[in-house]
């Protein structure tokens, strides 16, 4: 009797464990904010992004993403990216993050890298050369380190208006 109430404990306590493993894990949230950046006498002013009011070409638009994991434990491999939007080029050089390193994509997500490459056919056959920033479409940045539990990272980039 003593070894069937022991396994019945055994059981439960494993159960109860499995429960509590099941609870304890990331749970990050993303939130994207944008705004146009005004040029002043003093610098910079931004402007948030109003949905009702059409973008006018040459327009810079900063786009901020801001990562906060309100789980309880580290988010691993925290990936976040963003499409570069429809009728607006990534403006070179900034991408920024308080946390990793940015990686751009020409394909939709399909293949990443810090500085793509392109082909280009000349008189003398295929070149690899740079891709042109305006060519970007997608943004991603890899983290480095776990996002902490009830931490938070900030990434930006800009756009220019087509």
């Amino acid at each position: 009797m003593r070894l069937l109430a022991r396994s019945v404990f055994v059981c439960l306590a494993a159960i109860a464990l499995s429960a509590t493993a099941a609870v304890a894990r990331p749970d990050v949230t993303l939130h994207l904010t944008g705004a146009t950046v005004v040029k002043t006498a003093q610098g910079e002013k931004l402007v948030p992004v109003d949905p009702n009011v059409k973008l006018k070409t040459g327009e810079v638009v900063r786009w901020t993403i801001v990562g906060t994991n309100k789980g309880s434990d580290p988010a691993l491999h925290f990936e976040p990216s963003d499409k570069i939007p429809a009728g607006m080029a990534y403006v070179a050089g900034s991408a920024t993050t308080t946390g990793g390193k940015p990686e751009f994509s020409t394909d939709q997500g399909k293949t990443w890298s810090s500085k793509p490459m392109v082909t280009v056919q000349t008189q003398t056959g295929p070149v690899e050369k740079p891709a042109d920033p305006s060519a970007y479409t997608t943004i991603r940045w890899i983290a480095d380190k776990p996002l902490a539990p009830k931490g938070s990272v900030r990434f930006s980039y800009e756009v220019r208006v087509k």
